[in-house]
């Protein structure tokens, strides 16, 4: 607080969730991807998701908290290896050539 500023930093892995925009957005893209085709296969790594409406809530809380200065608030609510993301993705969108291997 040496300027008079208390900072807390809520950060997020990659969030997903309801659009405001009618545009897709990078986060959305980034699932679109391996719908489309121009992702061919996936990567051998994990990944962490938020819900855009539990990022929005943690920053309510932590704003909230009592002695958050300072601090940093990682904000996951899962991690998925992205081989069983492609999996999930073809099982809610079987119509699309969803890469099967990483």
């Amino acid at each position: 607080m040496e300027r008079g500023i208390e900072l807390a930093v809520v950060i997020p892995v990659l969030v997903l969730g309801p659009l405001l925009q009618p545009t897709l957005n990078d986060s959305a893209m980034h699932v679109m991807k391996y719908l489309d085709w121009s992702a061919t296969k996936c990567a051998n790594a994990v990944q962490g998701y938020a819900d855009v409406r539990d990022v929005a809530e943690a920053h309510a809380l932590v704003y909230e908290a009592v002695g958050a200065a300072g601090k940093r608030f990682l904000c996951s609510e899962r991690v998925v290896h992205r081989e069983d993301r492609v999996r999930i993705l073809a099982g809610f969108f079987p119509q699309y050539p969803v890469p099967d291997k990483c």
